[in-house]
């Protein structure tokens, strides 16, 4: 048991931190560059797949709830799988998870390096090279380090200022956009595929589930909140819900700012170009760089959770659980998870390699989450106060078939055969390594 959760004074995180946390695992850089990518494959029609992808993902946000309601200990889909499958499969669930964040978390980084250096150059006339981009990138890796290194509730002041802000700047983005948007241009246009692509609102939502996803986060430092069967899922499904209407919002409004809004690689701050010229795409631009920063932020603070729960599981070595009092976090779990990531920073990155096989990983989480939770009702009731689902296992079946779904439609891509192979790699890996070290542990008591 972590020293968190042994000590009930020591649960600092409320409802608002846990909707930060949320609201920082799901709106990161994909909302800067997705509606482009939305408007080729459904064009006017894109607000609607944000709908399909977020109904899926509050489906799976009810699951979630229901399952953060019978257990009060970090860990979230790891904790789920265990006490539903048994550790060694929980361990294969929350390595897996482990890795997608790891690499969700190292591409952002890189994300964030060249935004920064691109608005160096735009405002400044700096000329930043690739050393450049990856030392901003390890530097941020390294200020988000210090900051949960100091201890949770500092982390989560960080994630609520910057969840506040990138709301701010995308809601300031549809309230004056309305104001300049050329109303024909929301309704009728067809899709304008690039080679190769396939359209239509149901292939609009699996390239924006990429960006809906992230939910996932809140109930990982679990045992660290106040009143955790409670705020945990209200949190998850606030912030599902609130991130798909804000990204309707958003693509409708592009539509109706940007004349060819499915030709440009940054489609916000080219929309708000439109109205605002140069200066205009520069804050958005900044509006960008600071909702990456939140997402790493999220990423810092929920990664070494896991290893911190495999630690006390006996996963790996009990380093990782070691909480100095005066510090109130796991050092040494949030110092490996940095320097991973850095690693894979000056190593160079595929981003759309690494999302793809984070984003199958999550999928896989999803499923594993669902079944659990059936299985949990079978072997007893939820505690008194747990939130549960109505209509028996009607949410968890077709949040199931929404997963199933979306997997078959990945795989009928190059790319996505690629990703499936990984995360099937990635699982067989954890499988293995986590049992080795837990069997070492066992025979050694």
């Amino acid at each position: 048991m972590s020293h968190s959760e042994a000590n009930p004074d020591k649960r600092q995180l409320t409802l608002i931190d846990c909707l930060g946390i949320g609201i920082n695992g799901i709106v990161g850089s994909g909302i800067f560059l997705l509606p482009a990518v939305l408007y080729r494959k459904a064009g006017s029609q894109a607000p609607w797949a944000w709908f399909v992808a977020g109904g899926l993902c509050c489906l799976v946000a009810l699951v979630f709830a229901e399952a953060a309601g019978r257990t009060d200990r970090s860990g979230g889909p790891y904790r789920y799988a265990c006490d539903a499958f048994g550790p060694y499969v929980g361990f294969a669930v929350g390595w897996v998870t482990l890795i997608s964040v790891l690499l969700g978390y190292s591409a952002v980084a890189r994300g964030f390096g060249t935004t920064a250096a691109q608005i160096c150059h735009d405002m400044f006339g700096v000329q930043l090279g690739n050393a450049g981009v990856v030392a901003l990138s390890c530097l941020v890796v390294v200020v988000l380090s210090i900051v949960n290194i100091i201890g949770v509730r500092s982390s989560a002041r960080t994630s609520d200022i910057i969840s506040a802000v990138k709301l701010l700047s995308l809601f300031g983005f549809i309230l004056v956009g309305l104001c300049f948007v050329k109303f024909d241009r929301m309704s009728g246009q067809p899709a304008v595929p690039s080679a190769g692509e396939t359209t239509g609102i149901l292939a609009a939502a699996f390239a924006g589930l990429f960006a809906t996803t992230g939910f996932e986060f809140i109930p990982v430092p679990a045992g660290e909140a106040k009143n955790p069967q409670r705020t945990v899922p209200l949190a998850m499904v606030i912030s599902v819900f609130l991130t798909t209407v804000l990204y309707a919002l958003v693509q409708l409004v592009a539509t109706g700012l940007h004349p060819s809004l499915g030709s440009t690689e940054t489609p916000l701050a080219d929309s708000v170009a439109q109205f605002a010229g140069s200066r205009g795409r520069e804050l958005m631009n900044v509006a960008g760089l600071i909702s990456m920063f939140g997402f790493c932020a999220g990423s810092a603070l929920v990664g070494p959770r896991y290893l911190e729960s495999f630690s006390e599981d006996r996963f790996v070595p009990a380093v990782f659980a070691q909480r100095p009092a005066k510090l109130d976090s796991p050092v040494w779990s949030v110092v490996l998870l940095s320097l991973l990531v850095m690693l894979f920073l000056m190593l160079g990155l595929e981003f759309k390699q690494l999302a793809d096989i984070s984003n199958v990983a999550v999928v896989v989480q999803y499923i594993a989450t669902c079944v659990a939770v059936i299985l949990m009702r079978r072997r007893g009731p939820a505690p008194a106060k747990a939130f549960v689902n109505p209509l028996g296992p009607l949410v968890p079946l077709l949040a199931l078939f929404g997963c199933a779904v979306f997997l078959l439609g990945v795989a009928t891509s190059p790319d996505g055969v690629l990703a499936l192979k990984w995360a099937a790699i990635l699982i067989a890996a954890g499988l293995l390594l986590g049992s080795v070290f837990r069997k070492m542990k066992l025979s050694a008591q």
